[in-house]
C-alpha cells in the first residue's frame, strides 16, 4: 500500500488503518513515558537511597555499639552495672526514636512535572 496526498483518492480503508496505526503509536509512546515516569524513575531513586541508607546505618550501629560499651564501662566505675545499662538503654530508645520519626516520617515526593511545563515542552 502506498502512502499518497490526502484527497489523491485514497480510499476510506486506507485512511482509517493509518489513523489506526499512528493511535497504536501514540498509546504506546503514552505507555512507555507513564512507565517510565511514574514506575521505573521512583524505585530507581528509592533503591539508590535504600542503598545508602542500608551502609549508613550499618556504620552508625557499629558505632554505636562501640560507644555504648564504653560508655557502660565508664558509668559501672561510678554506680552498679545494671543502673548503668538501664540509663544507656533509655538514651538508645530515645535517639533510635529520633531517628525513626526522622527517616520515616518524611513524605516522599516525586519529580513529576507540571501541566504548564508539559504544555511548554509541547510547543518548544
Amino acid at each position: 500500500m502506498e502512502q499518497s496526498a490526502p484527497g489523491e483518492g485514497e480510499s476510506v480503508e486506507a485512511e482509517f488503518a493509518t489513523t489506526i496505526k499512528y493511535l497504536d503509536l501514540y498509546l504506546r509512546q503514552k505507555t512507555d513515558l507513564f512507565l517510565q515516569n511514574y514506575v521505573f524513575d521512583p524505585f530507581e531513586a528509592l533503591g539508590v537511597k535504600l542503598m545508602f541508607l542500608v551502609i549508613v546505618l550499618t556504620l552508625f550501629g557499629a558505632g554505636t555499639l562501640i560507644v555504648l560499651a564504653g560508655i557502660i564501662l565508664l558509668l559501672e566505675t561510678r554506680m552498679p552495672l545494671y543502673a548503668a545499662l538501664l540509663i544507656v538503654g533509655v538514651a538508645v530508645f530515645l535517639v533510635g526514636t529520633i531517628l525513626a520519626r526522622y527517616f520515616f516520617f518524611k513524605k516522599i515526593v516525586l519529580p513529576t512535572p507540571t501541566a504548564t511545563e508539559m504544555v511548554n515542552r509541547g510547543k518548544a
